[in-house]
């Protein structure tokens, strides 16, 4: 991945949680996940990238995690579940990490747009990031918890080449098979 498209969410995903939960993350040594499907923490906030632009980064966090960042973003220091507020609190978090990156993208020449936040819960989630892409992980740590911050995006037109050369290569194989 481009330093270029990896950067804007770093500075967006700093600045947001300086915002929401008014504090300066700690960050982790970066690494590239290589596993896929990849099994990811209890919750997950995941936004789409499209446009010139192809990817998502996806917010993961344990339950616990979880719960004591949306409360500290909603003001609310006895929250115990991850309701559906907390979610939509997750969820508005991750937009809003998305949103600022994608508007610097753009800023950048990378016209890009972001699709609506998803939150999933559960235990041994499995999320599948396009292998082709390399998937830049990013530990978070917090006073309330930590997050990692996994982005995963490329240009849409180095996607669509991988997908014209696969299946070039499927129909030369196939017309050799008859």
């Amino acid at each position: 991945m481009k330093a270029v498209f990896l950067n804007p969410f770093v500075k967006s995903v700093f600045e947001i949680l300086e915002s929401v939960v008014y504090e300066t993350p700690e960050k982790g040594d970066i690494f590239i996940r290589e596993r896929y499907p990849c099994n990811m923490e209890t919750v997950s906030a995941m936004v789409g990238i499209t446009g010139k632009l192809t990817g998502q980064v996806t917010l993961t966090m344990s339950r616990k995690s979880a719960i004591s960042i949306a409360a500290k973003m909603m003001m609310e220091d006895g929250l115990e579940e991850l309701d559906e507020c907390a979610q939509s609190a997750l969820a508005e978090m991750a937009n809003m990490v998305a949103a600022n990156a994608a508007a610097s993208l753009c800023d950048d020449g990378y016209e890009c747009d972001i699709t609506t936040p998803t939150v999933i819960t559960g235990s041994n989630i499995e999320i599948s990031f396009r292998p082709e892409v390399k998937t830049i992980v990013i530990p978070l740590t917090l006073s309330v918890g930590s997050i990692d911050v996994n982005i995963s995006v490329a240009e849409t037109s180095f996607i669509k080449g991988l997908q014209g050369s696969a299946r070039a290569a499927s129909e030369t194989a196939a017309a050799g098979a008859i």
